[in-house]
């Protein structure tokens, strides 16, 4: 048996880790990163709001929950190749903006990773 708490609390970390990439995003890159804050922030609302309804018994929650994951990967996924593509350009170019987006290119790819995961531990934890 699953504990009840399991999804709203993953989706809770889940929330506050988009948060704190989208920070850490403009600590480490700066201003240029300030489309990173905004949707780390609004995505971390998001999963952490999916997770209060699911703690609330809602079944659709647990299904939004999973469909934002899903969404969120193949966003990351995308915007991960994108970077790499600039900084393969970049290389070339020896552009000083390469760190920026070296790093950006990470912090995605974190979050990606870390998405699939999430969305796998829903799907096996599902209560539907």
């Amino acid at each position: 048996m699953m504990n009840p708490l399991f999804a709203p609390s993953l989706l809770f970390y889940y929330g506050v880790f988009l948060i704190l990439c989208g920070i850490v995003s403009v600590v480490l890159i700066g201003l240029k990163a300030k489309t990173a804050l905004a949707s780390g922030g609004i995505s971390g609302v998001i999963a952490i709001t999916i997770g209060h309804f699911i703690a609330q018994g809602s079944v659709i929650a647990q299904i939004a929950g999973i469909l934002v994951c899903l969404a969120l990967f193949i966003v990351f996924c995308w915007r991960s190749a994108k970077t790499l593509f600039k900084v393969f350009e970049l290389i070339q170019e020896r552009d000083p903006d390469l760190k920026g987006k070296g790093i950006a290119f990470l912090i995605i790819s974190l979050m990606a990773v870390v998405t699939v995961v999430v969305l796998l531990l829903q799907l096996t934890y599902i209560t539907v």
